[in-house]
């Protein structure tokens, strides 16, 4: 039986390798369209500093699949046609064009950059103005920072990677100005917690530009000027951090269905339209653990889990994915800040009636020395009473507490159950009454 597999990150390498220890007989192939496979892509901010190394992100080289696991991993392999009817793939590498057949195939794609129309862009792209996606794109921007380091930076987008280059920006000593074209920055987190993140920002020197999009940039004899609806702003280099959308583009021209966002549309096993053909990680689509409905999360562990999946279920297990509320956390300066389930935005639209309760909590007890002020911002329903959603900032104590809340969703608890959860308490930890608790507390008076 030959498995062909297309990209070789982390839902690719997670699906061969689960492959080939579920069928140690099986052929199964790996077609990567770069040089390198298997790598962090999350830490790619915190290896721009040049004391840093990209390669360090490298996790097992294709030689090494190819040696320990038995996996033909195919580097500089381009995949641009699927004919699902013929079970092929064509594509082009150094030597020219190739085809090749396959019993069962998996997409694992990802996503790829995507920016908004910008005048001069397209002139500048990867010469002064650089994506933040893979470890290339990493590896260019330590080049020419260690040819030119740049003094003045502009970052366009103010998602998670845009933010966590920032913070790395400016540890090495640029001006930084972020630019985003939403009203807000983080639009999913409550406007008292994202006004931590803004005061974190602007702690930090960061300059936000809120409401504000980029119309043009160009070189000049001094650097690169940034046109935006606001004001003209002078850069050296130029972060072009305003998001990623599926690379479905394949699986659509070969006429497979697709689901929220245009990701891949797959069932409960990563099974596409195609009964011979699966995907997963970030071409393809979830299920939501709250609406039932497809949702797409870019995130590291959906993608590592539903690539070992797929490689179990293309030979006939019946291993589902699970449902996804897309939990995540990222770091701001001094601020950890996290989220899962619904926001406020998103309840509304799936028009549920729920109440809110938000409370500020100590990340450990009174009289132990250091922490902080720990936001807890929680959204139930009023007919289950059920959590449904939860964001926390603070400057420890959110990206570990938010996985309990998690927890809770995905049990289904109540805010009563889960103020009755027992909970680890230590001084150099928190409270002996967890800021969770409190805020389930409020949630419970809020729902009555």
């Amino acid at each position: 039986m030959r498995v062909v597999i297309i990209g070789g990150v982390a839902a690719g390498m997670s699906a061969a390798s689960q492959a080939r220890r579920t069928r140690p007989d099986a052929e199964i192939l790996v077609l990567e369209k770069t040089r390198d496979v298997s790598y962090g892509a999350c830490g790619l901010p915190y290896k721009l500093p040049p004391d840093t190394d990209m390669n360090d992100l490298l996790v097992i080289s294709a030689q090494r699949f190819r040696d320990e696991r038995n996996i033909d991993v195919r580097l500089d392999h381009e995949v641009l046609k699927i004919d699902p009817g013929r079970r092929e793939v064509g594509g082009r590498n150094a030597e020219g064009d190739f085809v090749l057949a396959y019993d069962k195939l998996i997409i694992c794609t990802g996503a790829r950059v995507w920016a908004p129309p910008i005048k001069g862009l397209d002139a500048l792209w990867g010469q002064g103005a650089y994506p933040l996606k893979t470890i290339d794109d990493g590896r260019a921007i330590k080049a020419a920072m260690a040819a030119h380091p740049p003094k003045r930076v502009v970052v366009i987008g103010a998602g998670y990677i845009g933010l966590e280059a920032t913070e790395n920006f400016r540890e090495m000593g640029a001006a930084v100005t972020v630019v985003e074209a939403l009203p807000e920055i983080l639009p999913w987190l409550p406007e008292t917690l994202r006004a931590r993140v803004i005061d974190e920002a602007k702690a930090h020197g960061v300059e936000m530009l809120t409401g504000t999009r980029v119309e043009a940039i160009e070189r000049t004899g001094s650097g690169i000027l940034v046109e935006t609806s606001a004001a003209t702003l002078e850069a050296d280099l130029v972060l072009v951090a305003t998001g990623v959308r599926p690379e479905s583009e394949l699986a659509a021209a070969a006429g497979l269905a697709l689901g929220a966002a245009g990701a891949i549309a797959v069932d409960e096993y990563l099974r596409t339209s195609d009964e011979h053909i699966y995907a997963a990680g970030d071409c393809a689509d979830a299920i939501h653990a709250i609406t039932g409905e497809s949702v797409w999360f870019p995130l590291a562990l959906r993608a590592n889990r539903a690539g070992k999946l797929a490689g179990d279920n293309i030979f006939g297990l019946k291993r589902p994915a699970p449902p996804v509320l897309g939990t995540a956390v990222f770091k701001f300066f001094g601020l950890e800040v996290a989220r899962t389930g619904l926001s406020s935005e998103e309840v509304d639209a799936a028009g549920l009636d729920t109440a809110t309760a938000e409370i500020v909590g100590s990340t450990r007890a009174g009289y132990y020395p250091g922490g902080g002020k720990l936001s807890v911002w929680l959204i139930g329903e009023r007919k289950t009473r059920k959590l449904l959603g939860c964001c926390m900032v603070g400057p420890e104590a959110a990206a570990h507490k938010i996985d309990t809340a998690a927890a809770a969703i995905h049990a289904g608890m109540t805010a009563e159950q889960i103020y009755d959860m027992d909970l680890a308490y230590a001084p150099p930890f928190g409270p002996s009454w967890s800021p969770l608790l409190i805020a389930a507390s409020q949630l419970s008076k809020a729902l009555d």
